[in-house]
């Protein structure tokens, strides 16, 4: 009787599981309709198209043309800075030498029109300037190993996104062959049920992980999906695109020695050669504000041409007396500016100077330490994959030949259905564990050639 039970409630569950999968075939069936044929891509192709268009890189190019502009920018005081001027005065105002206009009488005296040209050219600043262009052109380089940062860390995103796709290929694979598997178990079952060699309960408990093993199946199909939109984000695209991917088979190589390649990154990484840009870059900051106690020479030049003429005078027979005149004039002078008192201002620059180079410098050695523990995490994990890889394909071939001893065993009646069952999800988990391992081992490969700074020079 309970036999009876337990058997319904096996059909049940089977009958359940048949409606849920055929549901989701229908729709899986119906969205694959609606998709576009696969494009093939290479490995390299991916990391050449992520390269080539991704958003992040594109911003990082463009904040290293900014810092560009900043030095011509800074740079451009070293140059004579040329204005044109016009002045024009009425009433009881007057044309200055330098173009401006100043008040005089309390009456209206003259009228002038003084077009021209001032020059302005900085002598010297003792340094400061060319302390400044110095730490804009650092920055600027910051910048461009900011670029290389941002593209090393695309490459990387890629190829683990790569890999990912091509391990969930792999897990649709071996998911399709343990639905294969399991449905000749039921067609095993019901052979033997039929011939009333074994009981309906048989039957149903293999109908159950048959339903189980589509489900699985299906799962898998929709994780490759979501694996190729991970791709295509990591490439910097938006449409929904399926690929057809190279296969790549690892091989094992031995490890190289560790310490060589902790120097291969501390001399390669874009961040941290950045870093040290961005300290060299303060150190200059703090030579200009020294220079700020030191004052400027600078140069001045200005020439025009004047019309002018004296308020019109009314004689007694009533005829306007207003002689004017022109002339071109011209002048130069030097001037010399030092700073005696300000307010203690020179010395609080000076100060954040200082505190913005130890900053930089305290920076430099977080990314240094960072980057040491990258590339031991890294070779490890690497490492850890390799090992696995031998004891993973020693379990699947255990696996399978324990799976095909106990579909015989079976047939021969000498085990149970749940011998043959167990044998399946143990060939299911060893097949899954041998995929993990070797796509662990490419991805250990990337990110062990990120940590080192040795990928992105390839792009």
């Amino acid at each position: 009787m309970r036999t009876q039970a337990t058997g319904t409630g096996l059909l049940t569950v089977w009958l359940l599981l048949s409606l849920w999968v055929t549901n989701g075939t229908a729709a899986d069936s119906a969205e694959k309709g609606r998709t576009a044929s696969p494009v093939a891509l290479t490995w390299e192709e991916a990391i050449k198209s992520a390269v080539a268009q991704h958003p992040l890189i594109q911003a990082a190019q463009h904040g290293a043309l900014a810092s560009e502009a900043v030095v011509k920018q800074v740079a451009s005081v070293n140059y004579p800075q040329v204005s044109g001027m016009l002045s024009n005065s009425l009433g009881n105002t007057r044309v200055l030498s330098n173009f401006g206009i100043s008040g005089s009488l309390p009456k209206p005296t003259n009228y002038m029109t003084d077009p021209g040209a001032r020059v302005d050219l900085l002598i010297t600043d003792f340094g400061r300037t060319a302390h400044k262009i110095l730490a804009s052109q650092s920055l600027a380089a910051s910048a461009e190993k900011q670029v290389l940062t941002v593209k090393a860390l695309v490459i990387l995103n890629v190829e683990q996104a790569y890999l990912a796709c091509l391990k969930q290929q792999r897990l649709v694979a071996v998911t399709r062959d343990v639905l294969a598997e399991r449905r000749l178990i039921r067609e095993q079952a019901e052979s033997l049920f039929r011939h009333q060699v074994k009981s309906k309960l048989d039957l149903d408990f293999a109908s159950v992980e048959a339903a189980k093993a589509e489900l699985e199946f299906i799962k898998a199909q929709n994780d490759l999906q979501a694996s190729f939109a991970a791709l295509n984000q990591a490439m910097g695209r938006q449409e929904p695109v399926q690929y057809v991917l190279d296969e790549i088979q690892p091989t094992v190589s031995p490890a190289p020695p560790l310490d060589p390649l902790f120097k291969d990154a501390l001399d390669r990484r874009p961040e941290l050669l950045g870093s040290k840009d961005r300290v060299q870059a303060a150190a200059e900051a703090l030579k200009a504000a020294h220079a700020l106690n030191y004052g400027s020479i600078s140069a001045i030049g200005a020439a025009g041409y004047a019309w002018w003429a004296r308020q019109e005078v009314v004689s007694a027979k009533g005829n306007p007396n207003n002689p004017g005149a022109q002339l071109g004039w011209w002048g130069a002078g030097v001037s010399s500016t030092t700073p005696l008192f300000t307010g203690f201002r020179i010395q609080a620059e000076i100060e954040q100077a200082e505190a913005n180079k130890g900053a930089a410098q305290a920076t430099t050695k977080v990314i240094a330490n960072d980057v040491v523990l990258e590339v031991a995490k890294a070779y490890l994990s690497r490492l850890t994959a390799a090992q696995q890889i031998a004891v993973a394909q020693d379990r699947v071939t255990h696996a399978r030949e324990a799976l095909t001893l106990a579909r015989e065993r079976y047939k021969a009646g000498l085990a149970s259905i749940l011998d043959v069952t167990t044998s399946a999800a143990d060939l299911l988990t060893a097949e899954t564990g041998l995929a993990e391992a070797q796509y662990g081992y490419l991805a250990g490969n990337s990110a062990l050639a990120y940590a080192t700074g040795v990928e992105y020079g390839k792009y």
